[in-house]
């Protein structure tokens, strides 16, 4: 299982110099992962029948799948990400998983992380592809104690692009 780790300083805040992640290790130094296990039984929900692939907006799972779940579908790709908290410790592992499926079958995908502030982008991270789930373990620095983040990942398959929010407040 891969792990980011994000130690030195990458990400630039708006107007200030600010830095509050790190490039250091950021997704195995940009590498492309294969692993990642084939999803078994991929979780099943409608999808809205899509063409578009333009980057589609997530949705919050409802309660009944889970708090900690975004999920968004565009051509007829759903990609669901769970994460473990929204107030991750520093230096501490934060678990990432994702599902990605088509008629409810797991499908070929890439995700690749961007991080925001202010509903900017400004940072950009990792590149790995799988087939049908991923999970990666993250550590967010010291840096980024108090911003309020938000934490992206871009699934591309099949054509569509889904981008998932996942919105942080980093704690020690």
């Amino acid at each position: 299982m891969p792990r980011v780790s994000l130690r030195a300083p990458c990400l630039a805040v708006a107007s200030t110099a600010l830095t509050m992640l790190g490039a250091g290790g950021c997704g195995g130094g940009g590498s492309t992962a294969s692993s990642g296990s084939t999803a078994s039984s991929p979780t099943r929900s409608p999808a809205p029948a899509s063409t578009a692939s333009t980057a589609a907006q997530p949705a919050v799972v409802p309660s009944g799948a889970g708090a900690h779940t975004v999920r968004a579908s565009a051509g007829g790709v759903t990609a669901t990400m769970h994460a473990g908290t929204h107030q991750p410790k520093v230096d501490r592992p934060w678990p990432i998983d994702f599902s990605v499926t088509r008629g409810g079958h797991a499908v070929r995908a890439s995700v690749d992380y961007e991080y925001l502030f202010g509903n900017q982008v400004v940072a950009h991270r990792s590149h790995y592809t799988f087939t049908g789930r991923f999970s990666d373990v993250f550590t967010w620095p010291s840096s980024a104690v108090g911003y309020p983040l938000t934490f992206r990942a871009v699934i591309r398959s099949a054509g569509a692009s889904i981008n998932l929010d996942y919105q942080v407040q980093v704690a020690r």
